[in-house]
């Protein structure tokens, strides 16, 4: 008898507060806990401008690629967390207003029946309460981490534009290293091209020319360029000797001043496009400034073959033409007969 009069005040407390309450679902207490995250600093974004080291760069992406990673996968879970969640508030709630309807109706049961349903709602109403609160946690929680995720999208553009910038800038100087090098190697050796040997009867002067080379050009060599052109010498940038640079019409035909053997045909520095004819011992014809090139390295030309066209620039169309010996460029006066 003791534990009913102890027990009737909450039960009729209780009681009194269900059914005050009617269907309604009371709000959470406390206000959600702070999650570890939000206590976190952010990665710092890199200012514009600011040069950042190859290896700084990468550990910053892969610190970033990582964060996101472990974003993405906890922002996956909560979905299936906050289902279940609202599933159970559902329930629960049902419960809960099943129960608040009952209202008086166990006293027929006695009072032990009584103070049981009474224990049964407010477990039921707390256990409620926990889902709201847990439910409300998770989504502020996916807000965040939607929002993170803004972020590091942001942080990681300019990254992504200065790491693509810093690999071309690595491919485009790899290929001028092998360029110069290429153009350095054009100058290392001299082949005679096979078709320049003569077999059978000897048929006149031009054949005793294309036997006797290169060589036998000189003071008569034509200009690579057909018709009427201005013609001055001039001195190239980083190189010891003189060039010839001749002014034709834009895309005029560039013609090798001899046969030979294509030993580079690209783009080099200063030069611009350049192809660089071999003419066997070690005596070779440059043509640089082109605005197209016809040949590739290998080619075999005859003498008077297209090698490509005259480039137009603010100063009209000009060809850049040397002769070199090796690798040093010589006079060409002499060999157009200037």
């Amino acid at each position: 008898m003791r534990r009913r009069i102890r027990l009737a005040p909450l039960a009729l407390a209780l009681l009194t507060g269900a059914a005050t309450s009617g269907a309604e679902v009371p709000a959470p207490g406390a206000p959600a806990p702070t999650s570890a995250w939000a206590a976190r600093a952010p990665a710092p974004a890199a200012r514009p401008g600011s040069a950042l080291a190859e290896n700084d760069l990468d550990r910053l992406l892969a610190k970033l690629d990582a964060e996101e990673k472990a974003l993405r996968a906890e922002l996956d879970a909560i979905g299936p967390a906050l289902e279940l969640t609202r599933r159970r508030m559902i329930a629960r709630g049902r419960a809960y207003y099943r129960h608040v309807r009952a209202g008086f109706l166990p006293v027929g049961g006695g009072f032990d029946a009584l103070v049981d349903h009474a224990a049964r709602v407010e477990r039921t109403r707390l256990a409620l309460e926990r889902d709201l609160a847990r439910e409300a946690e998770l989504t502020r929680r996916s807000a965040e981490l939607a929002d993170r995720l803004t972020h590091l999208g942001a942080e990681r553009a300019p990254l992504e534009v200065h790491r693509e910038a810093m690999n071309r800038a690595r491919v485009a100087l790899a290929q001028e290293e092998e360029r110069r090098a290429a153009f350095s190697r054009a100058f290392e050796t001299s082949v005679r091209p096979d078709y320049l040997a003569i077999y059978g009867a000897d048929t006149g002067p031009a054949e005793l020319d294309r036997r006797a080379g290169f060589r036998a050009l000189m003071g008569r060599l034509p200009f690579p360029i057909a018709g009427r052109a201005e013609v001055r010498k001039v001195s190239r940038r980083g190189v010891g000797g003189p060039g010839v640079e001749l002014t034709a019409l834009d895309g005029a035909p560039v013609r090798s001043v001899a046969a030979g053997r294509v030993a580079f045909a690209d783009t080099y520095a200063d030069y611009g496009l350049t192809v660089i004819v071999d003419h066997g011992e070690r005596l070779y014809s440059v043509y640089a400034n082109l605005g197209a090139a016809d040949v590739r390295a290998g080619d075999q030309l005859q003498g008077g073959a297209r090698v490509g066209t005259v480039a137009s620039g603010s100063n009209g169309a000009k060809l850049y033409f040397e002769l070199r010996r090796g690798a040093e460029v010589i006079d060409p006066g002499p060999w157009f007969g200037m």
